[in-house]
Order: C-alpha cells, then structure tokens, then sequence
C-alpha cells in the first residue's frame, strides 16, 4: 500500500476498497501495524502544531537571496602589464639592432652607436616614452589598487 493511501485513511477520505485492504493488512502484517503506527502519530503531532504564517514579503526576500547567490563570480585575470613591457624592450630591441646591423657589415669592425643612440637624445621622444610609462603605471596602479579598494569600501 502507497503512503499516500495510508494517510488517506488517516484523514478518513479513503475508498472502501482502501479501507479493506488496509484492514486486511493490519490483521496479516506486522510490519504494516508499525507503520500505520507510527503514520498515525505522526499525524497527531503535525494536527496538534499550529500553522506558523510566513511574512508578506517572504517570496521577495527569498528570491533576491537566490539571486545573490546565483551571481557569477568573476575570476580575477592576472596582469597583462609585464608582458607588455616584454613586448615593448623586444620592439626597441629589433629596431636597434635593425639600425646597428648594417654599420656592422661594414668593413670597420669597431661599432659607432651614436646614430642609434641619437633617438635617446632627442627631446619628443623621452617626453613621449615618460609619458607612456606614466600612463602605464597609473593604470597599473588604479586596476591593482583602487579599484579592488573601492569595491570593497561600496561592496560591490
């Protein structure tokens, strides 16, 4: 017999037929006798507990909590920064060499880096590389630092 047969005639909604089979089993199975035992104070506790009403708003805070929970969490990439300082010595590298190289092939074996090293001297260029690492630096600065300060102090 299903539990929810048991229950039924419990409740006294049952059909005849039910109610037979349950009789029946009630004289042959001991087993059954336990558990329509233990069924029927089961139910006498849960008839004699009060029925606790859930607040107006329980679905709305239950359903922003699931919400919160359900957020995806997004994993922190690691800083491309580094790499991209590889990528800029590789660059200046290539270039001096490209611009070294054919002095080289000359038939003098000793190296004239003036030319090469010229670019160094001049004014644009080191305000423009100083600014660039700047920036580099304050970005480095502000996605490393304050922005994880900041979302902790607004709790994002």
């Amino acid at each position: 017999m299903k539990d929810e047969d048991i229950f039924d005639i419990i409740d006294g909604i049952a059909s005849e037929e039910t109610v037979r089979l349950h009789e029946k089993l009630l004289m042959e199975s001991p087993d059954y006798q336990t558990l329509f035992s233990e069924y029927t104070q089961t139910h006498a506790l849960l008839v004699g507990s009060s029925i606790e009403k859930t607040a107006f708003n329980f679905t709305d805070k239950l359903m922003d909590r699931w919400e919160l929970s359900q957020e995806v969490v997004v994993v922190r990439q690691s800083s491309k920064l580094p790499i991209y300082f590889l990528i800029g010595g590789s660059i200046t590298l290539i270039l001096l060499l490209a611009l070294a190289l054919p002095m080289i092939n000359s038939s003098n074996v000793q190296i004239d880096l003036t030319k090469p090293l010229s670019i160094l001297q001049d004014k644009v260029f080191i305000r423009s590389f100083l600014i660039i690492n700047a920036l580099i630096g304050l970005i480095y600065i502000d996605k490393r630092f304050l922005k994880p300060y900041f979302e902790g102090k607004l709790g994002v």
